[in-house]
């Protein structure tokens, strides 16, 4: 038994320490003079670099209104976010920040969320998002049950917890 426990134990390590490297994967940009991140990245990915002073200050300073909060929460089981950004953009650096906080506070599961970086050619090294149809970053797609419920897409009409809601609550 104990050579079992071991061996799952070692398997499991390997297997998060190789996907480990895949995460947060930066380049050089060559026009911007500076690196990004591409490819499959978490919340440290971002919170070191030049996203680093965007995630903080915009992460503190956003307020998400405390209605759609307490609504998001009652609607958040069984949503899947998935954050197509550039570290690079501004409307990444400004609106990712204040959906995490959105999203931390209306109590979702950091299990619920990927996040894709891309460059500005909106592709994302090795990872395939040519099905998502990306034009324009960031793009949040909402998903229940691997179906697509609805995108904010760069900016939101009203607000990122309104638009999120107003999506999460559809049946389908």
């Amino acid at each position: 038994m104990k050579k079992a426990f071991c061996f799952l134990f070692l398997f499991f390590s390997l297997a998060l320490f190789s996907n480990a490297q895949e995460l947060n994967k930066t380049v050089v940009d060559t026009t911007l003079d500076r690196e990004v991140i591409i490819g499959y990245c978490n919340r440290f990915g971002l919170s070191w670099g030049e996203f680093q002073p965007y995630l903080a200050e915009e992460y503190e300073a956003y307020k998400p209104h405390p209605r759609c909060i307490r609504k998001s929460k009652k609607k958040n089981e069984n949503i899947e976010v998935l954050i197509v950004l550039g570290t690079w953009c501004h409307d990444s650096q400004t609106q990712v920040p204040r959906f995490l906080k959105y999203f931390d506070e209306a109590g979702f599961k950091e299990d619920q969320l990927t996040m894709i970086g891309v460059d500005r050619s909106k592709t994302a090294g090795d990872v395939d998002i040519s099905s998502l149809n990306i034009e324009r970053v960031p793009t949040f797609i909402f998903y229940r049950d691997n179906k697509e419920l609805g995108r904010i897409i760069e900016t939101p009409k009203k607000s990122l917890e309104r638009d999120s809601y107003k999506i999460i609550r559809k049946k389908h």
